[in-house]
């Protein structure tokens, strides 16, 4: 990037097979596959017993697998900052086109930057709740608190729900106007695990004459998980921009309906290693993936 060291995305693949969670010398992995028998057809009742995982060549034992039937947890990460006063109305419009688009059956979290972290609804389903919420949105003032803040929102309310694909959508400006030294590694740490645990992240940021580690450290994660970035000049395309990033999300989750997350342990010792894995019933096929969707 260009004041930054920050993770290329191109180590993004190997970083989807790095640690997730850690307990002495073990960590919970997790790969993404697709299932095919002999005549092309979708395969979708899959046994942990029938997969056969090796970690550089040492068997490993599958603790979890499942289709990616399971509702999305969103978190809706949206900046209050000083910056957004005159640019109120169209946020507001973009926020109600985002809940508009994606269905109720997924949880969306929204959490606002301005200053600190403001929950300003919990993970839920109720659309009315958050339309309500919309409406008395505005700014918060001070400076957007981005990093801090989505760090902690994904400690609260992604991590804290491993059986749902974790999204973030950022809803952002950038005038350039941070110029502290932003914590590199800490983002990194971050984004590795975050990346590890399969998560997807999109973004529209809304930009100024110059910009600063917003636009940076967004575009890094975005990259990394392979989602959409969209920058902009003037906030009158924001409305949408954030609804075609709401339609991207709930395509990428129908794409992910017919395939398995695999989790299984493996040594914490292993930085990036070789996952293989193979199905014991006759004629299955599999594609595997370090990201989703594939």
């Amino acid at each position: 990037m260009r004041r930054h060291c920050l993770i290329a995305a191109g180590a993004a693949l190997l970083v989807m097979l790095m640690t997730g969670s850690l307990s002495a010398q073990r960590a919970t992995r997790r790969v993404f596959i697709a299932a095919t028998d002999a005549g092309g057809a979708t395969v979708l009742n899959l046994t942990p017993a029938e997969l056969r995982v090796t970690e550089n060549g040492t068997p490993r034992e599958v603790t979890r697998l499942s289709l990616g039937t399971a509702p999305l947890r969103i978190v809706l990460l949206v900046d209050s900052s000083t910056s957004i006063g005159p640019m109120v109305s169209s946020f507001r419009d973009a926020l109600n086109a985002f809940v508009d688009t994606v269905p109720d059956e997924h949880e969306v979290t929204f959490i606002s930057t301005g200053g600190q972290i403001r929950v300003r609804t919990p993970p839920t389903t109720d659309r009315l709740k958050m339309q309500a919420e919309i409406a008395r949105f505005a700014s918060d003032g001070g400076a957007n608190a981005f990093l801090d803040t989505m760090i902690e929102a994904d400690r609260r309310f992604l991590k804290t729900a491993p059986g749902q694909w974790p999204v973030l959508v950022i809803v952002t400006t950038d005038n350039g106007e941070t110029r502290r030294e932003m914590p590199i590694d800490e983002y990194n740490k971050f984004m590795q695990d975050y990346v590890s645990r399969g998560g997807a992240a999109h973004a529209v940021i809304v930009r100024g004459k110059s910009i600063g580690p917003v636009t940076d450290l967004t575009q890094n994660l975005v990259e990394n998980v392979a989602g959409s970035y969209i920058a902009i000049n003037t906030d009158t395309t924001l409305p949408e921009r954030v609804r075609a990033i709401a339609e991207r999300v709930v395509a990428d989750h129908q794409k992910m309906a017919n395939k398995y997350e695999v989790e299984f342990t493996g040594d914490i010792r292993m930085v990036q290693p070789i996952i293989n894995v193979s199905a014991t019933r006759e004629g299955v096929q599999l594609e595997m993936s370090g990201r989703r969707p594939f």
